[in-house]
């Protein structure tokens, strides 16, 4: 799937590039290659591709590798802040400067996988496998809330939805939580 996010002049091309080899042999090439883990197999479970674009030209581009848990690109996988661009890539949140795309900052919100990032007045909610975490715009991680199981739903439910004045998540087994946007549990039903 390949997500296009408008800033400005810029078009914001995300996809993932399953072809991308860590080698000098790889099929496709970018400006900038980052390792998340600094992992150093070639084989990475996820392969996220940037392409920026401004009137139709090609001005910079690069992929982010993550060997955490595997993620894909989708509409909740990246977000444009003032002149940013942030990006989950498998279990870690980027930060980079838009055209350039040069690193602010890279942070590891939750051990597993990051699912998905919201904007949350000045700074970013990310939906984590084992956990929902609220970072703020310089990449600190200002509180994690977990629960009894992941946060993924196997029957029904939903496993992570953010309404005005709360977090509403379900877990693997079922059970039901509220937290506040200070990460203060608000109510849990088993």
């Amino acid at each position: 799937m390949t997500f296009n996010l408008q800033h400005n002049n810029l078009t914001i091309e995300l996809f993932d590039d399953s072809s991308f080899v860590n080698s000098i042999d790889s099929p496709t090439q970018y400006d900038v290659i980052y390792n998340a883990d600094n992992y150093a197999d070639y084989d990475f479970p996820t392969k996220h591709a940037i392409k920026v674009f401004k009137g139709g030209q090609l001005i910079k581009s690069a992929i982010l590798l993550g060997a955490g848990g595997a993620t894909m690109i989708n509409s909740e996988a990246a977000l444009v802040d003032n002149e940013n661009l942030v990006i989950r890539c498998s279990n870690q949140v980027f930060s980079l400067t838009l055209p350039e795309l040069n690193m602010n900052w890279q942070v590891k919100p939750d051990w597993a996988t990051c699912f998905s990032i919201h904007k949350h007045q000045d700074t970013y909610i990310v939906h984590g496998e084992t956990s929902i975490s609220r970072i703020d715009r310089k990449g600190k991680v200002i509180w994690n809330f977990s629960g009894a199981d992941i946060f993924v739903c196997l029957h029904e439910g939903t496993p992570f939805e953010m309404h005005e004045d709360f977090i509403s998540m379900t877990d693997f087994n079922g059970s039901k939580y509220k937290i506040d946007y200070e990460g203060k549990s608000i109510d849990k039903t088993p």
